[in-house]
């Protein structure tokens, strides 16, 4: 093959084809069922909901997804099988209907997602239980800026600026108070 070089001593190359899924490092993402609890009383479970990303982050459809529970102890079944096989949707995502069966207790649905000779698992962990209600996932914090402690925060610093112009007005000095719009940020997330 002949190859010409600029006048700089560089090799043109050819533009690289993109490929519509980069399964290098294929990914799972947990959207629902982590961690939940699910109700042995109601005959409740949360369905686990997964999203299958390639390296770039982009939903991959078509993959094969299989979520499997233990076959003895707490768990439970896909439609009476402990192993439900899916392929993912135009926005990656799968999910197989869950029931719990009667035994109290944390356990595990592996999750394995195949493509294009790419394979990745996942762990979603759970707990059937008799003495809730209804099957649930767990509540998530409420950012700061969405409690009462936002209005706190706003109150202390307006009341420092009333604190410092009084005592400037004191010494005789006449104060001057700017406040402007802005992000507050004290400490981590709570």
């Amino acid at each position: 093959m002949f190859s010409q070089q600029d006048p700089r001593g560089v090799t043109p190359q050819a533009p690289e084809s993109t490929a519509v899924y980069n399964t290098t490092g294929l990914r799972i993402l947990i959207l629902e069922g982590q961690n939940a609890v699910n109700s042995l009383t109601a005959q409740e479970a949360v369905s686990p909901v997964v999203q299958v990303l390639d390296a770039v982050n982009q939903p991959v459809e078509g993959a094969t997804v299989t979520f499997e529970v233990p076959p003895t102890g707490p768990g439970g079944t896909f439609a009476g099988q402990i192993m439900a096989t899916v392929k993912t949707d135009s926005t990656g995502q799968a999910t197989a209907a869950f029931t719990p069966n009667s035994i109290a207790g944390p356990f595990v649905i592996k999750v394995t997602a195949t493509f294009e000779g790419q394979t990745k698992t996942a762990r979603i962990r759970q707990t059937n239980d008799a003495r809730v209600l209804e099957a649930t996932l767990p509540t998530p914090p409420k950012p700061w800026y969405k409690s009462g402690k936002r209005w706190a925060l706003i109150g202390a610093g307006a009341g420092a600026g009333i604190a410092a112009a009084v005592i400037l007005t004191r010494k005789g000095r006449t104060p001057t108070i700017t406040i402007s719009p802005g992000t507050i940020g004290i400490g981590g997330p709570q």
